[in-house]
């Protein structure tokens, strides 16, 4: 573990930082309290520090209080060292953001006894940060295909529109349908059509720019929001879509099943024509079932190059 101690009395600083070191810890030393907020903002700062009640410049009540407001991110865990003798109340240590207190003077026991206690915090929060991760991705994402469920994509789509808005700038939006897909599950089974599903997601996501957004809308629809992407730019992206799932089976084990789409354009080229999440979703669909009825593998668009239904 990195450590930082932040000690104006050299022997003391000394004592610790020989101490910190037999146990294998990773140490860096400041005498400055400026110098330690400036460590601890930067780039690699450690993980927990060890604070002088009475440094110079910024003394250590100060940096927990600051570390407390959220000036620190990540924020150390903070050991305060305070000197009664000195009037300096370990209770109000603790009330000003220090994680733990050590009362001047201390033997090397009581140091490791808060080390150990910082570390099993840290390791904690580590592993709280690593669950919250899980849990959003868990959220977020369609467990079959791994790209954005429903939820998710309305909600970036939703931002993207504000976005697109905000900057009078054009937004793209596709619905793509795979192309008689129940026949794909009555023919080879399930399992083979949640393959197909998870291959058209892999050649679809390759196809995209990397801040296009792509999830699965429900089923076998898929919804692709591509920024800054007017009429003509949208069309052509869903021609390119529609021919990458067309020019090549998929394969599954031992079957190779033909597979196409077909996908629905809504598009706005500035804020004076920009409608809310819904109206895209809404006209895209309403183009995709113009591109099922008249034939399949096929793009169709919205009316005039924008929305079909004008009283979105």
């Amino acid at each position: 573990m990195r450590i930082l101690i932040a000690e104006r009395d050299v022997a003391s600083r000394r004592v610790l930082e020989m101490a910190l070191t037999q146990w294998g810890q990773d140490v860096i030393c400041s005498s400055d309290g400026a110098e330690t907020f400036q460590i601890l903002q930067g780039p690699g700062a450690p993980e927990l520090v060890i604070l002088d009640w009475a440094l110079h410049g910024m003394d250590g009540l100060q940096i927990c209080q600051e570390i407390a407001k959220g000036a620190v991110t990540p924020p150390p865990y903070a050991i305060l060292l305070a000197d009664r003798a000195q009037g300096q109340d370990p209770l109000a240590g603790m009330e000003a953001g220090a994680h733990d207190c050590l009362v001047k003077p201390f033997d090397a026991d009581d140091l490791r006894i808060r080390l150990k206690a910082g570390q099993r915090f840290l390791e904690m929060q580590r592993e709280l940060g690593t669950a919250r991760n899980t849990l959003r991705t868990t959220v977020a994402v369609d467990p079959l295909t791994g790209l954005w469920n429903r939820g998710t994509l309305l909600e970036h789509l939703g931002r993207e529109v504000e976005r697109a808005r905000r900057e009078n700038a054009a937004l793209g939006v596709i619905l793509a349908d795979l192309d008689d897909f129940k026949a794909v599950n009555d023919a080879y089974g399930h399992t083979v059509g949640d393959a197909v599903l998870q291959e058209v997601g892999k050649r679809l996501s390759r196809s995209l720019r990397p801040y296009d957004g792509i999830g699965r809308l429900g089923g076998d629809e898929f919804l692709i929001v591509s920024p800054g992407c007017d009429f003509d730019a949208t069309v052509s992206l869903a021609e390119r879509l529609r021919a990458c799932i067309a020019s090549h089976l998929v394969k599954v084990g031992s079957k190779m099943v033909p597979i196409s789409l077909s996908a629905g354009v809504a598009a706005a080229g500035s804020s004076s024509s920009m409608r809310e999440a819904d109206a895209f979703v809404r006209a895209a669909e309403t183009a995709l079932h113009q591109a099922t009825e008249q034939a399949r593998n096929r793009v169709a668009v919205a009316a005039n190059g924008s929305f079909l239904n004008t009283s979105a």
